[in-house]
């Protein structure tokens, strides 16, 4: 697991700002896994370990969320931990050279072997600009027996049932409860999307740091980053 230098957390920053939410996830993954193993191929749970692992060693393990209660509309602020997202038993090692797991079940007088999604499927589709569920759900099918052409909907939202089967940890979920009304509902969170909100917020407050140090010292950003970030923000109080 590679580890994350500020230089290099503004580098990923940098890369990432003009990029879509898929291309940003294969940026993180990449940085992630420090470009030594292909990543595209990794199921989603096994992305999402990765990215898990990744944003421990450079944020800690506590992650702050927000959400609204879908009953009464009041904001809920929480603390998740990353081991609450994690399953027993992912589904692949991240960075293993695996297959996705695959799945069979019969519908519609044929028989459909189905894999795991993985986040090559997200991007061939965020890229295709098509219907993106059908799509991803089409890429699912491995096959099926006998080809007798494309699957009707309905079998496809078959497939789209079994796939956490395949995949544990696929999706990864919180569960909430409103303190105002009591609702308790599952919220999905989007680690790939959290973790990338995370490193932007640390570049621009990096950032600001830089450009105050470099107006009041007259300091290269190379020379701020050199600085430990205890350091700067007591030279920060003492030129504020």
């Amino acid at each position: 697991m590679a580890e994350l230098t500020e230089a290099q957390l503004l580098s990923v920053w940098e890369s990432g700002s003009g990029q879509g939410p898929q291309e940003r996830a294969l940026l993180l993954a990449r940085t992630a896994a420090g470009d030594a193993e292909p990543v595209a191929d990794l199921t989603l749970a096994a992305l999402h370990a990765l990215l898990l692992a990744f944003r421990e060693r450079a944020f800690g393990s506590s992650l702050p969320c927000a959400a609204d209660c879908p009953a009464c509309g009041e904001p809920l602020e929480v603390a998740v931990e990353t081991g609450e997202l994690r399953r027993p038993e992912p589904a692949a090692v991240p960075g293993a050279r695996t297959a996705p797991p695959t799945g069979s079940f019969r519908a519609a007088g044929r028989d459909v072997t189905y894999r795991a999604l993985t986040l090559r499927d997200l991007l061939a589709v965020a890229r295709g600009g098509c219907d993106s569920r059908r799509a991803l759900l089409q890429r699912c099918v491995v096959g099926t027996t006998p080809e007798a052409g494309p699957l009707p909907g309905h079998v496809l939202e078959e497939v789209a049932r079994r796939l956490p089967g395949v995949d544990p940890g696929a999706e990864t979920t919180v569960d909430l409860e409103c303190p105002g009304c009591g609702h308790a509902w599952p919220a999905e969170l989007d680690v790939a999307g959290h973790l990338w909100a995370e490193i932007e917020g640390y570049a621009r407050r990096l950032l600001y740091e830089v450009h105050a140090l470099a107006r009041a010292y007259g300091w290269t950003e190379q020379d701020v980053l050199a600085v430990s970030p205890v350091r700067r923000r007591f030279y920060l109080e003492a030129a504020g």
